[in-house]
């Protein structure tokens, strides 16, 4: 992600996105499948990082770091906590 002099107030929003989405897919997409969800989200996710990237918001050297961190995320345990 691209960086700046604010990252404090950056993580502060990314926090706060992610807890509103949580709470989003908690009360309002229950009744999916939740492997549909990880579908639909990662679809959703790629559609975004392409228009960002179509946009030359994102590098695509930022957009690979970003789906590394994601991965790394996602495979190991301790980075989940």
């Amino acid at each position: 992600m691209p960086e700046n002099d604010e990252s404090g107030d950056d993580d502060a929003v990314v926090i706060a996105c992610v807890q509103e989405l949580d709470e989003f897919v908690t009360r309002k997409l229950r009744r999916y499948p939740i492997d549909a969800i990880a579908v639909a989200a990662g679809s959703f996710l790629a559609g975004l990082l392409g228009a960002l990237f179509d946009e030359r918001q994102f590098t695509a050297d930022e957009v690979r770091e970003l789906l590394r961190e994601i991965e790394s995320d996602i495979l190991d345990p301790e980075r989940r906590t």
